[in-house]
């Protein structure tokens, strides 16, 4: 024994860590052919079959060489990792522009039917930050609510969700965290403009409206 190597991932990304141990090239078993890893500096894919040219020279009478960028060779693994991510990302899109509308919907209509109510504020001496506090409150309080909803969810089925991720965990607090934190600037987008709205209103005419 000359030294001690750390674990490694052999052949596929998703397969765990393990304990690998090296022999004398003279020892190797050839069966399972040999492999060679050689740090270039430089664009590697044109320097590919410069590298295979090389080590051909150095083997000759031998098989062909075969010469391919780690790159290559982890981004075939990654495909279908990429792919499932660009869909799963699709789709939160689609869920957040879903729920902003939603949300832009609901506070719209809270604010008219409590136009009244803003209306007798705003004649009581209640400042566009007053009226603009309660509106957005309202809105947040739904994005609390259903982020916290989306949170237990999201722990129940992390057991079923983890073996569709790769290089990250399910229960990361950094995507819980920002995921909470874009529902929240969403809400306060999407309840801006009825908000907005509620801020100038005509006390005379919110007071009729009832």
């Amino acid at each position: 024994v000359v030294g001690i190597a750390e674990d490694i991932v052999q052949r596929t990304l998703t397969q765990e860590q393990r304990y690998q141990y090296y022999v004398p090239i003279a020892q190797y078993d050839r069966t399972w052919g040999n492999g060679m890893l050689i740090k270039l500096r430089g664009d590697v894919t044109h320097n590919a079959e410069g590298v295979r040219q090389a080590l051909q020279a150095l083997v000759p009478g031998g098989s062909y060489l075969r010469v391919r960028s780690m790159e290559d060779v982890v981004q075939r693994q990654r495909r279908s990792w990429t792919l499932g991510a660009t869909m799963f990302a699709a789709f939160g899109l689609l869920a957040l522009l879903v729920a902003a509308v939603g949300l832009y919907g609901a506070i719209a209509y809270d604010v008219a039917q409590r136009m009244h109510e803003l209306g007798i504020r705003v004649a009581l001496g209640a400042g566009s930050p007053t009226i603009l506090g309660l509106v957005l409150g309202r809105s947040v309080r739904y994005a609390m609510v259903g982020s916290a909803l989306g949170l237990l969810l999201a722990l129940a089925s992390r057991r079923w969700v983890q073996p569709l991720l790769y290089g990250t965990s399910a229960t990361d607090v950094r995507v819980y965290g920002g995921v909470a934190a874009l529902m929240l600037a969403v809400a306060l987008v999407a309840a801006a403009l009825p908000a907005s709205g509620a801020t100038r209103a005509d006390p005379v005419q919110a007071i009729r409206s009832d």
